[in-house]
């Protein structure tokens, strides 16, 4: 009897260690340096009437570039390869068309050949006759996360190379993705950039779902990431899943998140990768995507947490794939 009540004694022990040691996050996260003020002038001014939905190769794309590059000069980011604005050229329905990605590069505070890369697209599907496809959280959402881990990071500055890069042309293919990929596999682009541990990718990170959680796909090709995870939500106690999460109407989803977004092209040339983003809604690809829905404390939480993998030290990233 004596033995049983020192086991169970014991049990209990564990188990209240183990509870103490667990995160709990929380549904209200907090944020504590994201300017929320400028999260929403970006979402507004993205999803809006002048920018018609940011259809690559249209006025409206041409306008967010202007806009793009404006706000990388406000922020202090520099010309990735002596220019902002990087066209490719792609095909689509048997017609050659072009895209441009918005590049600006903050370089690490000492020397170093250690880069990461955020990555955010900014085409929509733009307008159909007079109805518009704003894209607020689809993904004016990311870009506007994008540019909040650029002031943070040009404010705090960086242990590695930092390259931030609006894409285009992901709706119609990923083309700005793969453009990109291109670029950082070419050795003999000048400057190369020939050490990338991470690249980060925020594509619809305003809209929520009654979990208020945001979902991160490639969480399983790095062994600590769960040493990440602590280290991403300790400060403002975001809820973070890695399990394919369920539509708004709660049916499982279909898409294949690897193959969904722009770090596809990432994975393909074997960068490591990690992708922030939330379950479709109702919203998704409808011209109800508006900037009235989106979640701006949402946005600001999830930059802050993404914010701490431009920070984290390179060991943890070691042990991906």
């Amino acid at each position: 009897m004596q033995k049983l009540t020192i086991l169970l004694a014991t049990i209990i022990t564990l188990s209240l260690n183990a509870c103490t040691s667990t995160f709990q996050c929380q549904k209200s996260p907090t944020s504590f340096w994201a300017d929320q003020d400028q999260i929403s002038r970006d979402i507004y001014k993205l999803a809006s009437t002048e920018f018609a939905g940011r259809k690559s190769g249209s006025q409206g794309a041409a306008l967010t570039r202007q806009y793009l590059i404006q706000r990388f000069e406000q922020i202090g980011l520099k010309p990735w390869q002596g220019d902002f604005q990087h066209p490719f050229s792609f095909t689509k329905s048997f017609s050659e068309r072009v895209g441009v990605n918005i590049a600006g590069v903050l370089l690490a505070t000492t020397p170093t050949s250690k880069w990461r890369v955020v990555v955010a697209h900014y085409d929509h599907l733009g307008h159909k006759g007079s109805r518009i496809y704003y894209g607020a959280d689809d993904n004016a959402s990311g870009v506007a996360g994008l540019l909040q881990l650029a002031q943070h990071a040009e404010k705090k500055g960086s242990p590695v190379n930092l390259l931030f890069v609006a894409t285009d042309a992901e709706e119609p293919g990923l083309y700005g993705g793969y453009a990109l990929a291109d670029k950082l596999a070419n050795k003999h682009s000048e400057p190369h950039v020939p050490q990338i541990e991470l690249a980060i990718n925020l594509d619809m990170i305003g809209r929520p779902d009654r979990r208020n959680a945001i979902y991160i796909e490639g969480a399983r090709r790095f062994d600590s990431f769960d040493e990440m995870q602590q280290l991403m939500t300790q400060s403002n106690q975001l809820c973070i899943r890695t399990r394919q999460p369920k539509s708004f109407d709660g049916s499982v989803i279909s898409v294949d998140l690897l193959r969904a977004s722009d770090h596809y092209a990432m994975h393909k040339i074997g960068i490591p990768w990690l992708y922030f983003g939330v379950p479709t809604h109702r919203d998704y690809h409808q011209a109800s995507d508006i900037a009235d829905k989106i979640d701006i404390s949402f946005v600001a939480a999830t930059a802050e947490s993404a914010y701490q993998l431009l920070v984290i030290d390179s060991f943890l990233l070691k042990n991906g794939p």
